[in-house]
């Protein structure tokens, strides 16, 4: 089995592990254009942005080829999901291929300018236990798609017209970076899309960020800040450590 996900925060990365088999990072993949799996059975764990399929993960679907005979998708969500799922079954692989399995997976939430990090919890029953029926279904090669209802719907088709966190400037434009700042590097290695360089000790940000938060949620220092922000406090999956996310990015 191979397993490709991008995760940000450990949400995803967790699931993956739980998941099992051979884990790909989505933005290893991007940057050395490995746009061809092939395995018995391939799984997608992404994370909802904006009540959608992040673009570049679109993008990475509509580029790669997946040779399989069971192909799943598991995507994580905070708040609301919106229709990630329909969204998700209609979009094919290079090579015409559909999602035999899809669902969703609500976890803390994550998005900084929403919600209070502090108030955040990255457990419960309830969430092990979905998780495990999620596993039931991919080692049983359950054929599922999950559906969304007509609000959902609606919801995610006017998140598509003014999408807020298409691949550019992204929330760099919001974001400051304090005195506590050592220049350390932690935010340029996780940066998913290598948008972050460490210059005269302190970040530069590019344009070419798709606002996944992970240099905001996992700086050691708590030194970058988005001038949004419901609270300083930050969450990572309290299963998956720093460096650990580090290796993943």
């Amino acid at each position: 089995m191979t397993v490709l996900y991008f995760s940000s925060t450990g949400n995803c990365l967790y699931i993956a592990k739980r998941i099992g088999g051979r884990l790909l990072s989505i933005p290893e993949c991007i940057r050395e254009e490995n746009y061809h799996i092939e395995d018995s059975e391939v799984g997608l764990v992404f994370p909802v942005y904006g009540l959608c399929v992040p673009p570049f993960i679109v993008e990475f679907l509509e580029k790669t080829s997946i040779r399989t005979s069971y192909l799943f998708a598991v995507a994580t969500y905070g708040f609301f999901p919106g229709a990630v799922c329909g969204q998700l079954s209609k979009i094919m692989t290079k090579d015409g291929r559909c999602f035999d399995y899809i669902n969703r997976l609500k976890m803390a939430e994550n998005c900084i300018t929403f919600s209070d990090m502090a108030k955040q919890k990255g457990d419960s029953k309830k969430q092990q236990s979905q998780i495990d029926e999620l596993l039931a279904d991919i080692t049983e090669h359950k054929r599922y798609i999950r559906e969304d209802s007509p609000f959902k719907k609606l919801m995610t088709k006017n998140h598509l017209k003014n999408y807020e966190f298409e691949t550019g400037v992204g929330i760099t434009d919001m974001l400051s970076v304090s005195a506590d700042c050592t220049g350390c590097g932690t935010c340029a290695c996780l940066c998913p899309m290598q948008n972050i360089s460490i210059i005269g000790g302190a970040p530069i940000f590019d344009s070419n960020c798709i606002s996944c938060g992970a240099c905001l949620q996992n700086c050691p220092q708590n030194a970058i800040h988005h001038q949004k922000e419901k609270s300083s406090a930050r969450y990572r999956n309290p299963h998956i450590g720093l460096e650990e996310l580090k290796m993943s990015s």
